[in-house]
């Protein structure tokens, strides 16, 4: 039985609900009004309708479909702040955080739902983590070379305060990194549902990732804490971890809308390392749902610069996320790290990527204790995103508000060696 997802655009689910609004330079304006776990409920309620209209015309045809389902937005959106309606049927699933229905191919009309306008439909096809890189050996940089050269070492409650989410192969929460730590977690199969069982790190990809965030010794933010979902957790062929669509909708969509704290549901910023070359659309619609709940995504540009500018892909080409690249001990782009220009189907096109970090033997956690040296842009921006923990924690004001963050960290940077080709890594390095 196939799967597919069914992302509704925001605007249709906005509604009465006024977001925040950013300026752009780190000014705050009116506050949100209602809640974010009210707009969490909204979302609900819209969703809902929508997918009862899908279950109750799933053999209709796309007319029928469409005037259905845009009926129920319609009446959906009148209704404002809602109670949680319950999965309309079996077969379909409400993503409320991810602002998605994820659906079975034999209890809804596929066909029909392409043409209802503002849903868009994707196949659950997999999704792995940038390709894996393998460096000539060369004289290693200090353990925490990535802490110094960014000004992150000396601060042991750099970040409290901070939650953290992290879409990837999961974690080792036994490790000596993490220990006094608070760590959230939840795996996900590829059908999407929860598996149970306590944290563990399908590869190695994940503990390396959130020991560089918020570990005891290698994290740049290491007071912050983790909510981790494991998304990424098969073997692609390739040499690569994988995730299906599904398993990762569902991933993100816990990230955004658990209640892990009293004062609102959600993380603060999340962590991304996925995606394959060109712009594809599958995380378009969470990534900027997200964003207007107020939740940052930071993401990998990917690891396919040897072939070339262009090879970046989503969502980190997406215009809502901060892309970051990889650099070196001695401040130079990684000769791996994407880059090139962003170019959605719609709207302006835009250099890729934004800044850089450090992401070249990197030393940070191995699950079963111990550290390893890694390297690829997936290194490199979990750097960011601690960085991002530490402005937000130390300027609160900051929280919730994703446009102000990304405008905060591109402003203070401090500059690289540039190449023959030029700005490769975006406007400068990270520093904390």
């Amino acid at each position: 039985m196939s799967q597919y997802v069914v992302f509704v655009d925001e605007d249709l689910v906005a509604g009465s609900v006024q977001m925040l609004a950013d300026t752009g330079d780190g000014a705050a304006a009116q506050p949100m009004m209602p809640t974010a776990a009210e707009q969490i409920a909204f979302r609900r309620t819209v969703l809902g309708g929508i997918a009862s209209a899908m279950a109750g015309h799933g053999a209709a045809g796309p007319a029928m479909m469409a005037a259905s389902a845009n009926s129920a937005m319609a009446a959906a959106a009148d209704v404002g702040v809602s109670a949680s309606a319950p999965d309309p049927d079996a077969g379909i699933q409400i993503l409320e955080g991810a602002n998605a229905i994820v659906v079975d191919e034999d209890a809804v009309n596929i066909a029909a739902l392409r043409k209802v306008v503002g849903l868009t439909v994707f196949p659950n096809i997999q999704i792995s983590l940038p390709r894996p890189i393998v460096l000539e050996a060369s004289a290693m940089p200090a353990p925490d070379w990535h802490l110094d050269i960014i000004g992150a070492t000396g601060d042991p409650a750099a970040g409290r305060g901070i939650l953290i989410g992290v879409l990837d192969t999961g974690i080792d929460a036994a490790h000596s990194e993490f220990a006094g730590k608070t760590i959230h977690f939840q795996e996900f199969d590829a059908a999407g549902q929860k598996v149970a069982g306590g944290p563990r790190d399908a590869g190695e990809h994940g503990t390396h990732v959130c020991s560089t965030i918020a570990g005891k010794t290698a994290g740049v933010a290491p007071g912050a804490d983790l909510a981790v979902a494991a998304v990424l957790t098969n073997d692609d062929g390739f040499g690569r971890m994988s995730g299906s669509l599904v398993q990762i909708v569902n991933g993100f969509d816990w990230l955004v809308k658990t209640a892990f704290r009293t004062r609102f549901p959600g993380v603060d910023v999340i962590n991304a390392s996925l995606g394959g070359r060109g712009f594809n659309g599958y995380l378009q619609t969470a990534v900027r749902s997200a964003f207007a709940m107020g939740i940052p995504l930071v993401a990998a540009v990917g690891n396919s610069g040897r072939s070339g500018q262009g090879n970046h892909g989503s969502p980190a080409n997406y215009p809502n996320v901060l892309s970051v690249g990889a650099s070196d001990v001695n401040d130079r782009i990684a000769e791996f790290s994407d880059w090139g220009t962003g170019a959605p189907p719609t709207g302006p096109s835009y250099p890729l990527p934004e800044l850089c970090a450090p992401g070249v033997d990197v030393h940070a956690a191995k699950p079963g204790g111990g550290f390893q040296r890694m390297s690829g842009t997936s290194m490199a921006t979990p750097v960011v995103t601690g960085v991002a923990a530490r402005r937000m924690a130390a300027t609160p004001t900051l929280i919730g508000k994703p446009g102000a963050i990304f405008a905060d960290l591109r402003t203070k940077l401090a500059p690289y060696a540039q190449g023959p080709l030029g700005n490769q890594g975006g406007a400068g390095r990270i520093i904390a």
